[in-house]
């Protein structure tokens, strides 16, 4: 069984993924027309699934062995 901070560090590098994937995605985004609407849709969806990403990062913290909580 995995450690509760594997699981945090697996959590983190998973969200971090996700944000250099936004970041990408943020500076390549098109100046206008309906590839610009998708585009922008794509970067929300990711941002939305980052947001409950680092929720989880937040909650397993809570749990990791001799921490305080932030």
């Amino acid at each position: 069984m995995a450690s509760s901070s594997d699981a945090w560090m697996k959590e983190y590098n998973e969200a971090a993924k996700l944000a250099d994937d936004i970041t990408g995605m943020i500076s390549s985004l098109p100046s206008s027309g309906p590839e610009s609407q998708r585009h922008a849709s794509a970067a929300r969806r990711k941002i939305t699934i980052l947001g409950t990403r680092l929720d989880s990062l937040q909650s397993l913290l809570t749990k990791l062995p001799g921490k305080q909580q932030v």
